[in-house]
């Protein structure tokens, strides 16, 4: 009979190396999990989200001023999104940094006195840029001059 000899703590390295293989795999697994869960929101967020129109559309651009008052510009166009149809109607002027900053000829400068567009449609902030908001045939969306938040 022989014996073998155990040195001290080895039991406990066997089980630690153990748990640290058992960890790499949950962490294997959970990484998987997240990928596959952030695939299926992009494609739920790409099958609901809006589609362009082909074709032309009315649509009605408001301007409210700093003094409140406004201005009602009707636009009919064929392009398919907010900032393409206000680029084509010239109501509209990108700036450098990537903004929208210049509206009917009014600038917002955020630098000089915090101000700038709020754009909206019926009245509710749209939550994409103008760039990427789809408009349909008889919509109404505002840009509002804003001075801070």
């Amino acid at each position: 009979m022989y014996y073998q000899i155990v040195p001290a703590g080895f039991k406990f390295y066997k089980r630690r190396r153990m748990m640290k293989k058992n960890q790499k795999l949950l962490i294997g697994i959970s990484a998987a999990v997240l990928v596959a869960l952030v695939a299926a929101a992009l494609l739920l967020w790409k099958g609901f989200s809006a589609k362009p129109e082909k074709g032309s559309k009315d649509i009605t651009f408001e301007v409210v001023y700093q003094d409140g008052a406004s201005k009602k510009h009707t636009l009919s166009t064929d392009q398919e999104y907010l900032a393409n149809a206000l680029e084509e109607a010239g109501l509209i002027t990108y700036s450098a940094d990537g903004f929208y900053t210049t509206i009917d000829g009014v600038t917002a400068d955020w630098s000089k006195d915090e101000s700038w567009w709020c754009i909206s449609k019926d009245g509710t902030p749209i939550t994409v840029g103008m760039n990427e908001q789809v408009i349909a045939d008889q919509e109404h969306y505002e840009a509002t001059y804003t001075i801070g938040y």
